[in-house]
């Protein structure tokens, strides 16, 4: 039978009004829809926003409904609250969001989970071809700014599916005071393609970027 997505490409999400809707989530959404991800379904994973985009741009359900059947626009799965971020060490919002991607993933028997955090961009065409590529394993690519893998920009593949629902179904209290970096069995973590958390110590994004964290509105991004 032939797969209707074979990527999931999703970010976590808070929307508090109109305007980080479009500064940040609706330019994630246009950047990435137009890049060359194979056969890719987009979602938003919500943590109880206050904001609910237009539906005639995103289709927004909340767990617990059936998912659309083969949806025609980008999904917003939205949480009825919100469990947010306590502390640096303590962000449950973040990882039901995360965690959750892995039920979307395979009611759509997809064969991937792309995550690519609300502003973190992909930049280049080797970037996209290398997460095409990947068939196994559980990928991090590297944070130089800080000395760990970048939790922002992850590929789980369909032979970790089992680890990553493991994970959903222990409950995300478990993680509270833990760093994701730290705890996500990652099974690789890779250099090259190259990218780093940009926006925290430059005004500007450097043309040889793979991809691009922590990016801000003032921020231009690109694809090439």
């Amino acid at each position: 039978m032939t797969r209707d997505f074979e990527t999931l490409v999703f970010c976590t999400s808070y929307i508090a009004g109109r305007a980080e809707w479009v500064a940040r989530y609706e330019r994630w959404l246009d950047h990435h829809a137009a890049l060359p991800f194979d056969r890719a379904l987009f979602c938003l994973i919500d943590d109880g926003s206050p904001f609910l985009p237009d539906q005639s741009r995103v289709e927004t359900i909340e767990p617990g409904q059936p998912f659309p059947t083969l949806p025609a626009r980008p999904l917003m799965i939205r949480f009825g609250n919100r469990l947010g971020r306590s502390a640096v060490d303590n962000y449950p919002g973040w990882w039901r969001s995360f965690l959750f991607s892995v039920l979307v993933a395979r009611n759509y028997r997809c064969r991937k989970i792309v995550h690519i955090e609300s502003d973190a961009y992909v930049l280049s065409r080797r970037m996209v071809e290398f997460i095409n590529r990947r068939e196994s394993g559980w990928t991090s690519f590297w944070c130089p700014r800080w000395n760990f893998p970048e939790t922002g920009m992850q590929v789980v593949c369909e032979d970790r599916f089992d680890t990553m629902r493991a994970m959903w179904d222990a409950g995300w209290e478990q993680y509270a005071g833990k760093l994701a970096e730290y705890v996500i069995p990652f099974t690789d973590i890779v250099r090259d393609p190259y990218g780093n958390r940009y926006g925290e110590f430059r005004t500007r994004i450097p043309g040889y970027a793979d991809f691009a964290m922590q990016v801000l509105p003032r921020n231009k991004v690109w694809f090439k």
